[in-house]
């Protein structure tokens, strides 16, 4: 893969050049001769007398340079191209995942573009900036191609960007009443919650009007969801339960009217997923049943697997299964759960971790220099759930190393977890024989051993022990 820093020596202009020439690449299929020969592809390109093609057919080589380099190039590409080639600049720049992109177009492109083409320039500005948490700018472009769109006599086009633009706000306001939230304000956090969802039941109106548009229906569904979700996040948060639930059920009735596509239903399916899975686990904590805490449980888990791997399917999941753990007797029913228990504790910690660390190599760094309840403290848990999720990391990378299948080492965390047993802090020895009380296959105790000696030996220099 080309390193573009490198091949420019680490020249600015030629860096910015790169990032130039793989984006009006992206929107034209050739490049101006005069942006390669100062770029890291001077040597690769194919050039005529004007134009060059790419021989590099990975573009996500420019994904991890600098914010300002990529914003140059972006600016760079909007001075060589026309305004009816911005909406497909914006295209490639969120294919990209480019943030600094997405707000350096929307910097360089005035929002009084008239007719079709400053509506439809307005428009994918609004969806780029809402993809990115940019919700002013967002509502600001929706709001101005709503106009546009209004002065050229689709209504309906019109209805619907006037719909974005409210659920745009709404959104806004969920991160305003988190910052409420984590400042103690919880009576503010409530009515700006009341807002969001009036909102999203508002846009509803808007969406319906939107006829001929092909996205309308499924917005339509999810705002009608995300009008009780939020409520229902809001009272689950604090503690009540019974009215959570309430709007979780809601929620996840919505589904019953769906009459959706192909191409909206799993999208819409996933968040009536989610709604139910909470709707579970309020029910497990109403009726104390191990058995609906169980249920919630592999709800989460399924939709982490479909791909919703974040803090609410994560903290759902270890939540719920260790609901059911506090309510079981049998043995087989215990090691059940403790396997999916691991998995989901492996799963949030890996999130909480890379938002916190930024890495895992990053805390095992900060976990050598002793201070373990203050680890355990800013990642919310306790030092023996942090010890059990390193232990996790190492078993399962040393199964995968060796063509092992995952779920027998998913089996054997479970008992580790359960019998309160740790390889960082233990000796192998003292585990086996904790472990001979409940395991009587001696091939499978063989294998634990086995492991068991990798992992300490692991931990032993991961950790400098």
């Amino acid at each position: 893969m080309v390193s573009i820093p490198d091949e420019c020596h680490w020249e600015h202009e030629c860096i910015v050049n790169s990032v130039a020439s793989i984006l009006i690449n992206m929107v034209r299929g050739y490049v101006p001769k005069e942006l390669i020969v100062n770029s890291a592809f001077r040597n690769s390109a194919t050039c005529g007398d004007t134009s060059c093609s790419l021989s590099v057919n990975d573009y996500s080589v420019i994904k991890d340079l600098d914010y300002g380099s990529i914003k140059d190039g972006v600016i760079k590409v909007l001075r060589l191209i026309g305004l009816s080639e911005v909406p497909s600049l914006i295209q490639a720049v969120m294919d990209l995942d480019l943030e600094s992109g997405v707000r350096a177009i929307d910097e360089g492109v005035e929002i009084n573009v008239k007719g079709e083409l400053g509506a439809r320039i307005n428009e994918a500005l609004g969806i780029a900036l809402y993809s990115i948490a940019a919700y002013e700018g967002a509502i600001t472009r929706f709001s101005a191609a709503a106009a546009i769109y209004e002065g050229l006599g689709n209504g309906s086009r019109a209805r619907f960007m006037e719909a974005m633009s409210k659920i745009a706000r709404a959104e806004d306001l969920r991160v305003k009443a988190m910052r409420l939230h984590d400042e103690g304000k919880h009576d503010d956090e409530r009515r700006v919650i009341e807002e969001a969802s009036k909102l999203y039941a508002s846009s509803v109106i808007n969406f319906r009007e939107a006829v001929g548009v092909d996205e309308a229906r499924a917005n339509e569904v999810l705002s009608m969801m995300d009008s009780s979700e939020v409520l229902a996040n809001y009272y689950f948060t604090h503690g009540d339960i019974s009215r959570a639930m309430q709007y979780y059920n809601a929620c996840r009735g919505v589904l019953s009217g769906g009459n959706l596509g192909e191409n909206y239903w799993d999208v819409v399916k996933m968040k009536g997923d989610l709604c139910e899975a909470f709707y579970l686990l309020c029910k497990a904590i109403e009726e104390g049943d191990w058995r609906t805490y169980e249920e919630a449980g592999d709800k989460f888990l399924d939709l982490i697997s479909e791909g919703l791997i974040d803090e609410l399917t994560t903290e759902g999941a270890v939540m719920a299964y260790k609901g059911a753990l506090d309510g079981i007797n049998e043995i087989e029913d215990a090691v059940r759960i403790y396997s999916k228990y691991v998995k989901a504790v492996n799963q949030y910690f890996d999130n909480v971790v890379r938002e916190r660390y930024g890495s895992f190599e990053s805390l095992i760094n900060e976990f050598r220099g002793g201070d373990h309840e203050k680890i355990a403290h800013a990642l919310n848990t306790d030092v023996n759930t942090l010890k059990l999720y390193i232990t996790g990391k190492v078993l399962i990378d040393i199964v995968r190393d060796e063509n092992l299948g995952e779920d027998a080492a998913l089996e054997i965390l479970a008992y580790l977890a359960g019998l309160g047993l740790n390889p960082v802090d233990m000796d192998v020895d003292e585990m086996i024989e904790e472990l001979r009380n409940f395991i009587t296959d001696e091939d499978f105790m063989n294998e634990i051993r086995d492991l068991l000696l990798k992992v300490k030996a692991r931990l032993e220099s991961m950790l400098g022990n």
